[in-house]
């Protein structure tokens, strides 16, 4: 397993207390809202989802805005929006703590409006729990700390490690199921709360143990780039088999990057491609999918363009 190099051997940076900007109850309080919200009524309510951002605050913040669910200052303006995160938002660049921290707020805010935000995990969150840190920043690093500091931060015990151990890997919003890489029927037939059952169980082992889990491999969900990347003659009716077993009509994904920044519709509508490369590492585009009254739309900066 590949790890960045230590800070050099000079006198360390002061540790910082991150939790003086989110004490300990309201750290509880955002857990727990998250864990208990995803089984509440959401028929008729706007969905909007977001793919991969990448640790790119600036190109997150103009998609949300451009989405609806966040204004100028970052605050939720979402009213009772259902809001779906695909996962992968850490990795690639500098804005870790500031995008957590961002969706920590939005998920008290719009509980606090009737809405919700459904932030799920990507492989990129898992990998930093495995202490994977091949795609993490020097400026991540330094954002936090210094190496022990980040590693701490990330652990079992650690303000960030503890949050994102209480995400998902998936969710069934009104028969619209949402996965970061995709359910292959191998795992789509365990069902969205056994999925998410041995998902809450694999995030609390040691990060060695973690590397040889097989719901967090390459051929899991957060990893399956098939509804992507494969012929719609093969995949479609793995896709349909999947949705039965899942009890949903529509399945999205991010996880694999539209370098062209738009949306993409597969098998006739049943899955749709999110990740358009939000992050600058990918181009910098913005676009988001929304779901109303069962019409599928893609927003993006100048247009709301009916795919479904």
């Amino acid at each position: 397993m590949t790890q960045p190099d230590k800070q050099p051997a000079e006198k360390p940076p002061k540790k910082q207390d991150y939790l003086q900007y989110l004490p300990f109850a309201l750290l509880f309080l955002v857990i727990l809202v998250f864990r208990y919200q995803i089984d509440a009524p959401t028929f008729n309510k706007r969905i909007v989802a977001v793919g991969d951002l990448h640790g790119d605050l600036q190109n997150a913040r103009i998609t949300l805005e451009m989405a609806g669910i966040i204004d100028k200052n970052m605050d939720w303006i979402g009213r009772d929006t259902i809001f779906v995160q695909t996962g992968d938002i850490v990795d690639r660049g500098p804005d870790t703590i500031a995008l957590y921290r961002l969706f920590q707020k939005l998920i008290v805010q719009a509980k606090e409006q009737g809405g919700q935000v459904i932030p799920l995990l990507g492989n990129h969150e898992v990998m930093n729990l495995m202490e994977d840190w091949r795609y993490v920043t020097q400026e991540d690093i330094q954002s936090f700390g210094g190496y022990e500091q980040r590693k701490q931060d990330w652990s079992q015990d650690g303000w960030l490690g503890k949050y994102v151990r209480s995400l998902k890997i998936t969710a069934n919003v009104n028969g619209t199921v949402f996965f970061h890489g995709g359910a292959h029927p191998k795992y789509a037939k365990l069902g969205v709360e056994e999925m998410n059952k041995q998902s809450d169980k694999g995030v609390t082992l040691s990060p060695e143990e973690m590397w040889h889990y097989q719901l967090f491999g390459g051929e899991g969900p957060l990893w399956y780039r098939g509804y992507a990347q494969d012929p719609e003659a093969s995949v479609c009716p793995l896709l349909q088999q999947a949705l039965v077993d899942l009890n949903a009509t529509r399945m999205v994904i991010g996880h694999t990057p539209q370098m062209n920044g738009q949306i993409l519709p597969r098998c006739n509508g049943r899955v749709f491609v999110i990740d358009v490369g939000i992050s600058r590492v990918y181009g910098g585009h913005s676009a988001a999918l929304e779901i109303t009254q069962d019409k599928v739309y893609a927003l993006y900066r100048h247009q709301r363009l009916l795919i479904n």
